[in-house]
């Protein structure tokens, strides 16, 4: 992909029903919880910067963090979110030929990564301190991961205890060619996870300038 091929790439997804819908949603959660756009507490230089560019990550898009106002920051415990609880993000990505391990299948290693960021970020905006780092991660890959591919990565909040924060990440497959712009289907399940996220006692010393 050329850099005017990655402009296309974002511009076609970013026009695209499924994408609107998703952002159509997210806009609406902001109303409706009178919340400024929340703020990333650590730009991701590796998924922001460094695998950013032609043939790799092709686009990367801003988190959409649909989270209730009793979550953001808080000190207390979540048991488990009710039908009408909202605690997750989502995040769109365009996966280049250059990231693939088998021929043709993007590197599972490369979802993991995606994975630990984007659990571990969600888990940020509920903890306190608005930080902390992985204490396990399992990840139960379902179907191949082609290259040249767009997904959503979805990631919800499972519960927190004191510093524990568990949360579920899924990476669906995005197909532009599919009339239904719900993505969250069984049959576009293509990675899942689940992260542990603890708020060490050194939280302090974990900068993020």
């Amino acid at each position: 992909m050329t850099v005017d091929l990655q402009i296309e790439a974002k511009q076609e997804l970013t026009t695209h029903p499924i994408f609107l819908s998703y952002s159509g949603k997210y806009e609406k959660h902001t109303r409706d919880n009178n919340q400024p756009l929340i703020q990333e507490n650590i730009w991701p230089i590796l998924t922001g910067e460094t695998l950013i560019g032609t043939g790799k990550i092709n686009y990367r898009g801003d988190s959409m963090y649909m989270i209730d106002d009793k979550y953001l920051g808080s000190e207390n415990d979540i048991e488990e979110l009710g039908p009408q609880d909202n605690n997750r993000s989502y995040t769109f990505f365009h996966l280049g030929h250059r990231l693939s391990g088998h021929e043709k299948i993007i590197h599972g290693g490369l979802l993991a990564t995606m994975l630990d960021e984007l659990t571990c970020r969600l888990a940020f905006q509920n903890n306190h301190s608005g930080s902390g780092v992985t204490a396990n991660l399992n990840i139960n890959y379902r179907q191949p991961c082609f290259v040249n591919t767009f997904v959503l990565i979805k990631c919800e909040v499972l519960r927190k205890v004191g510093r524990k924060c568990v949360v579920k990440g899924h990476v669906y497959k995005v197909d532009l060619d599919d009339e239904n712009v719900e993505v969250e289907r069984s049959e576009n399940l293509l990675t899942e996870c689940e992260c542990l996220v603890i708020e060490p006692k050194w939280v302090k010393e974990l900068k993020h300038d």
